[in-house]
C-alpha cells in the first residue's frame, strides 16, 4: 500500500468510527421505535433511528451528507423535546444532551474535513 493510500485511509478513520457509533445508535432507536410505534406510541424514535442509520451510512461512505442528516436530526430533536416537555431544563436535559454531545464531536474538524463535499480550507 502506498503512503498516499495509507494517509487517505487514516484520514477517513475518524468519520468511519463515528459512522459505526451513530449506526449502532440508529439500530437501537429504529428497533425500539418500531416497537413503540406498533403500540401506538411516538414515531420520533423510529424516524430518528432511520436518520441515524442514514447518517452513519453516508459518513461510512465518506460523504458530507451524513453530517447534514445528523444536523437535521438534531434540529427536530430540539423541536420534539420542547414540544414534549416545554422549557423545563431538567426535563430537556436527558432528551438533548446525548444527541448534542455527539453532534459537537461530529463538528470537530477531523471528523468532517476528510469527507467528500466538505469545504476545502487550505492554509495560506
Amino acid at each position: 500500500m502506498s503512503s498516499l493510500a495509507a494517509g487517505a485511509w487514516t484520514r477517513l478513520l475518524a468519520p468511519r468510527i463515528l459512522a459505526v457509533v451513530i449506526a449502532l445508535i440508529g439500530v437501537v432507536l429504529t428497533v425500539g421505535g418500531a416497537q413503540l410505534a406498533a403500540l401506538g406510541g411516538s414515531l420520533y424514535y423510529l424516524v430518528t433511528g432511520l436518520a441515524c442509520l442514514a447518517s452513519g451510512f453516508f459518513l461510512w461512505t465518506g460523504r458530507m451528507l451524513g453530517v447534514w442528516i445528523f444536523a437535521a436530526m438534531l434540529a427536530w430533536t430540539l423541536v420534539w423535546a420542547i414540544w414534549e416537555v416545554g422549557f423545563n431544563g431538567w426535563a430537556l436535559m436527558p432528551r438533548l444532551v446525548g444527541p448534542f454531545v455527539i453532534g459537537l464531536y461530529m463538528a470537530l474538524p477531523f471528523n468532517w474535513r476528510p469527507l467528500r463535499g466538505a469545504p476545502n480550507h487550505k492554509a495560506a
